[in-house]
């Protein structure tokens, strides 16, 4: 009985200590600072995206393709590397960035204006899970996102000028666009996804922000995510 009393508190005392690392050094801050807000006064979209709140749905997508076509206009599209800070402010001034960059971005430009947002992480497949495919195993990846509007999320790509409505103009997911590419042809992201004129299989991961655990600012090793967005999964 004593062994297994052993046995029983290292598990908790594992688990409690994996739950405070990951939330202490892992979990991304998605509050807007001062330096967010003046990149984002930067992308000079306001005449577009201010006082929404009794807008109607074309107006905050107006407001939302205004940001992604600003943010999308900034630099040159060479990825960080992997000690660089993925943040509005950094992104503007290093005047590189790709995926990572622009989709952080857009997302604190469209909360600061209001809108709900939530990290699209879509990764090749090693395993048949989501959630297992976090470790950083070196297959293909791309960061895009997705905002809420008045008739729900949006798909909101990273690099590309589309958002992903459907033939009604209509808001489409990620995940409901992938499960239909035929009609979806653009959402393919990247040619390393396709190859011979087949999409190979991939899937998305809601709330994960990097597999390595160093770009948004506290260098620890391990996954970066926000804990309310992995609830999506």
């Amino acid at each position: 009985m004593n062994n297994l009393k052993k046995v029983a508190s290292v598990f908790v005392l594992l688990n409690v200590s994996f739950v405070l690392y990951s939330y202490s050094a892992l979990h991304v801050d998605n509050n807007l600072n001062n330096e967010d807000i003046e990149a984002i006064k930067l992308l000079g979209v306001s005449n577009n995206c201010l006082g929404l709140t009794h807008a109607g749905f074309d107006e905050e997508v107006t407001c939302l393709v205004s940001i992604q076509t600003a943010v999308q206009a900034i630099g040159e599209d060479r990825c960080a590397d992997k000690d660089d800070i993925i943040e509005p402010s950094e992104f503007i001034q290093r005047n590189f960035g790709c995926c990572f960059d622009r989709a952080r971005f857009i997302e604190k430009a469209a909360r600061y204006f209001g809108f709900q947002t939530r990290r699209v992480f879509i990764i090749q497949k090693k395993f048949g899970y989501s959630l297992t495919n976090f470790f950083p195993l070196n297959q293909a990846s791309h960061a895009a996102s997705e905002i809420l509007t008045k008739k729900g999320w949006l798909g909101v790509d990273s690099n590309l000028p589309f958002i992903i409505l459907d033939g009604n103009k209509n808001p489409k997911t990620y995940r409901a666009a992938l499960a239909d590419i035929d009609n979806f042809p653009m959402v393919a992201p990247r040619p390393f996804f396709i190859e011979d004129s087949i999409v190979k299989d991939f899937d998305v991961i809601y709330g994960l922000y990097s597999r390595h655990g160093n770009f948004h600012g506290k260098n620890f090793p391990g996954p970066e995510f926000v804990f309310s967005e992995l609830l999506w999964n």
